[in-house]
């Protein structure tokens, strides 16, 4: 028998109401010969459930419904098996090749750009880069990202000179939640606002002193319509983690980027054992927006540039 709905839920940063609740759990009554798949598709569309972008929360979907599971309130369809997800290995080509060493003022490498690496064969070699020459190799990131390269541009060349990407921000960071002011209910509903640097490559080949701070600059002045134009909405805040053992972070704090505090270590990209233990990091934040804090605190002074969605979530 199921229990009571007797207050309403916030599950995958979405709130639902009793009636919420009760309309899922008539859902998966009348429909038991749904798959996982199909359930979730057909709540998305009752509850208008869907990204910046339009599409539905499908993989939200599917937590959320584990979770009312979990609790007693619905019983999910028996899951199919799947294989374990592999991550296909990189193969190195000539494309990526170490380059004549390039060591010089960053006058003389002329015109700087962050270029978005958009279609198959640029990504396919944004990957391959940051596969072979960054330490901690090539991992897919998870949500929404975007990959850029950092060009120079001279007397009508273009060279390649390094990588940046930019992702989903972690789902819960002691250190940064306490520097925004977050409760946990306007985390959970605006976490899309902050993104987090999470590769940063200069090749080692080259060596111009400002170089990285002139990208990051660079990048920081057009995030915000890049990823409104990729994912439907602005984030108001960067992140970033340094290894304090291999990088001092020098460039952030020449771009002004603060530190706040350490990581406490998790490993965020082991979707199998996300309690795994990596390395203790310092956090640097990067504000897009003079108000950001009121924008994720959900002060009513807060005045946005666009409207975006309050239910979008890392997942």
């Amino acid at each position: 028998m199921e229990p009571i709905v007797s207050k309403p839920l916030t599950l995958s940063g979405r709130y639902f109401s009793k009636k919420d609740i009760l309309s899922i759990q008539q859902t998966v009554r009348s429909f038991p010969a749904l798959s996982m798949t199909e359930l979730a598709l057909t709540i998305c569309e009752h509850l208008n459930w869907k990204t910046a972008k339009g599409k539905d929360k499908i993989n939200a979907c599917f937590t959320a419904l584990e979770k009312l599971e979990t609790l007693g309130y619905i019983q999910l369809p028996e899951k199919c098996k799947r294989k374990k997800r592999t991550t296909k290995k990189i193969k190195q080509s000539s494309q990526t090749e170490s380059q004549p060493t390039i060591e010089c003022t960053l006058e003389q490498l002329g015109m700087i750009e962050c270029q978005l690496a958009t279609d198959k064969n640029e990504v396919g070699q944004w990957n391959e880069y940051v596969d072979r020459y960054h330490y901690l190799k090539y991992k897919h990131p998870i949500a929404c990202s975007l990959k850029y390269f950092i060009v120079s541009k001279n007397q009508g060349k273009s060279t390649l000179l390094g990588c940046l990407l930019f992702s989903s921000a972690v789902w819960q960071l002691a250190d940064r939640d306490q520097w925004i002011g977050w409760k946990e209910q306007d985390r959970k509903q605006r976490l899309n606002k902050v993104i987090n640097n999470s590769s940063f490559l200069i090749f080692p080949w080259v060596n111009v002193p400002n170089l990285a701070s002139k990208a990051l600059s660079i990048v920081t002045r057009r995030i915000q319509d890049d990823w409104q134009n990729a994912h439907g909405y602005r984030p108001v805040l960067i992140e970033t983690f340094v290894d304090d053992s291999r990088y001092s972070g020098t460039c952030y704090q020449a771009s002004n980027w603060q530190r706040l505090g350490k990581t406490c270590g998790k490993d965020w990209q082991d979707a199998d054992n996300n309690n795994r233990l990596g390395t203790v990091k310092s956090i640097f934040t990067f504000p897009l927006q003079s108000n950001f804090r009121e924008i994720l605190t959900n002060q009513k002074t807060a005045r946005e540039p666009n409207k975006t969605d309050e239910h979008f979530i890392l997942l």
